[in-house]
């Protein structure tokens, strides 16, 4: 930090690649991520490696937490995922979700990566009550979504039966 070449060359007070993401987090950016790093430094001084590196990141994360009886199930690959805030999403779990987070997993970056799953019936905004969203999500009943009284059957044009032999 002494030495004024590195200073003017950008190098002194240079980030690690995790500090670096950190503080866009910090800064209230999500979806962070590091496409590219580049592979051969283009400094290294006494023995530390300098790289350039592309940061993409998105703003939009504020607002409150309120119930929608929305839910979102993560697709995969893996079998969980922790986001920034604490949540845990399971693959193949129908895991309810406030507002604000249903919003955030069914946009960039996030959409290829969660189903979206809006209730039949929306919640007015001004019937709408406070989410618990502290970090510990828990599984969505299609009951909730669908709502308590929906029975519908619905039978495929296609010649099968219940029962019959094509299933």
């Amino acid at each position: 930090q002494d030495d004024p070449e590195l200073w003017s060359g950008c190098i002194s007070g240079a980030l690690q690649e995790r500090d670096f993401l950190e503080a866009f987090v910090a800064a209230g950016f999500h979806g962070v991520e590091m496409p590219m790093l580049q592979e051969e430094p283009w400094r290294t001084v006494e023995g530390i490696e300098f790289r350039s590196t592309t940061v993409i990141a998105y703003k939009g994360k504020e607002g409150p937490c309120i119930e929608h009886n929305e839910a979102v199930i993560y697709r995969g690959p893996f079998k969980r995922v922790h986001d920034d805030d604490g949540h845990v999403f399971e693959r193949g779990k129908r895991t309810a979700v406030c507002r604000k987070t249903f919003k955030l997993l069914t946009s960039e970056p996030y959409a290829d990566r969660f189903i979206a799953v809006p209730p039949r019936v929306a919640i007015e905004p001004e019937r709408a009550k406070p989410f618990p969203c502290n970090g510990r999500l828990m599984e969505r009943s299609p009951r909730v979504t669908k709502g308590e009284d929906y029975r519908l059957t619905q039978l495929g044009d296609d010649g099968c039966e219940p029962g019959g032999g094509c299933c």
